[in-house]
């Protein structure tokens, strides 16, 4: 995958996280992949969605995980609560 596909993933992951999930709705790694894939016509596997976490955490996205493999972002960096 090219280097600008790499980061689609990434913001894509993102969106869909922001968008569908809380504190109370979660997706698993499985489900992302799906989505990803149907959705975006983005293919990955379970092991990039834990990388691709383990990156936005560090963008400061705070996603929780329950239940073993479960994701859901709680809060998001001050940057991203700019819309109106």
């Amino acid at each position: 995958m090219a280097s600008f596909d790499q980061k689609l993933r990434t913001l894509r992951l993102m969106e869909i996280l922001l968008e569908r999930t809380d504190d109370t709705y979660m997706l698993n790694a499985s489900e992302l992949c799906t989505i990803l894939d149907q959705e975006y016509g983005i293919s990955t596997d379970r092991r990039t969605i834990y990388t691709e976490m383990e990156i936005l955490e560090k963008f400061g996205l705070d996603i929780q995980q329950k239940k073993g493999k479960i994701l859901a972002i709680i809060s998001v960096p001050e940057i991203l609560n700019c819309r109106s």
